[in-house]
């Protein structure tokens, strides 16, 4: 009782010493050994309603601190990987994002606390109260539940800090990004060969809010939870990170730590646009219109012997009209539009043509959809 006789001071005299160390006790035994007697002595004093008895704010979280106890709302899950340690047994780990009003950190389980996330028992949204160890993970600090840890759920109530990014803000060289924005585009995923032999894939879209817009790239395993959204539907990206492109600009990468999930409301955007009658040649333009007339696919062979595809789409607006050029994966979505279809093509360059008419031509960096 020594150990925790500190923490039911703080009590007040609330109930007896007997009692609480009986609480104390229940308290282990329901925890199933995933925590230690001063742990259960913080979690039963908060259970009688002494607020912050140990816990503080994410904030507040930091090395020297060494070990850390805190409540906040799963904000993100990733699901269990396992391994095999060096004596040969099979263990379980994941990650959980946890956040308060202050901020958010890693947050790492294992073995039987990991099955809770496969189980479903511990999911996104729900309220915890965590003690760990507090180290320096490849992402910053995060927080290890080990012997003498603990983790239960809390019906504290938490408003959690909103830690989106604006697309016109984001640079290169960030960690740890969140962006909502809404799909215009995407392209299927294709798969490639690294330099070690093993097979890799990936996925492409553009997202915009209403700052801007932004090429994502998205990883392997990740393209799962992205196969289910289509161009015009809003999503999140968690814990994504961002580069250099290689024309000087900034991508948005989703990697195996990211999370993409369907945002609770609609993102605006919109494309500004140009008149077709003001584009002059080398520059890059977005612009709408009515489709006017179709050539048709026509498929051609590379220099390098690999095979293309090109279709010509005339569009009309109130200025005049232009012939626009989609290459690759876009003639495959050209060729399915018909002379009356209402459309934006965003990204397209102008350029001049054999027969020294300006044309458009859209290509891998380009977009095009249908609109009301």
């Amino acid at each position: 009782m020594s150990d925790t006789l500190d923490i039911y001071e703080k009590l007040g005299g609330k109930i007896s010493q007997k009692e609480f160390s009986k609480l104390v006790d229940e308290k282990m035994e329901a925890m199933g050994g995933l925590c230690d007697e001063r742990t259960a002595a913080m979690l039963v004093a908060h259970d009688l309603g002494v607020e912050g008895a140990a816990a503080i704010k994410i904030k507040d979280i930091t090395l020297d601190k060494r070990n850390a106890e805190f409540v906040g709302k799963i904000t993100g899950a990733f699901p269990p990987r396992e391994f095999t340690r060096q004596d040969g047994t099979a263990g379980r780990v994941t990650n959980i994002l946890v956040a308060d009003e202050t901020g958010e950190i890693r947050v790492v389980l294992w073995d039987d606390l990991a099955d809770l996330i496969k189980t479903g028992d511990l999911k996104e949204g729900d309220v915890i109260r965590v003690k760990g160890y507090i180290k320096e993970g490849q992402q910053g600090l995060e927080v290890s539940i080990g012997r003498g840890g603990g983790l239960m759920k809390d019906d504290a109530k938490i408003t959690v800090k909103d830690s989106m990014s604006k697309i016109k803000d984001l640079k290169a060289g960030l960690g740890n990004v969140s962006v909502k924005g809404v799909i215009l585009s995407r392209q299927e995923p294709r798969t490639f060969t690294r330099k070690d032999g093993s097979t890799g894939s990936l996925a492409s879209l553009m997202l915009g809010d209403d700052t801007g817009k932004i090429r994502v790239t998205v990883w392997d395993t990740k393209i799962a939870e992205l196969d289910p959204f289509q161009p015009g539907e809003s999503i999140e990206l968690l814990h994504a990170y961002t580069r250099e492109s290689f024309n000087g600009g900034v991508e948005l990468q989703v990697g195996s730590r990211g999370i993409i999930r369907k945002a609770e409301k609609p993102v605006q955007y919109e494309e500004e646009v140009t008149k077709i009658g003001e584009i002059v040649p080398d520059q890059y333009y977005n612009v709408k219109g009515t489709v006017t007339g179709i050539d048709g696919v026509r498929e051609f062979t590379t220099k390098d012997g690999k095979p293309g595809r090109l279709c010509g789409v005339h569009i009309s607006d109130e200025s005049g009209r232009i012939r626009v050029v989609f290459w690759g994966e876009l003639a495959n979505v050209a060729e399915a539009l018909s002379v009356g279809d209402k459309i934006i093509v965003t990204d397209a360059q102008a350029r001049v043509n054999m027969k020294q008419e300006i044309e458009l031509s859209a290509n891998w960096r380009s977009t095009v959809r249908k609109i009301e």
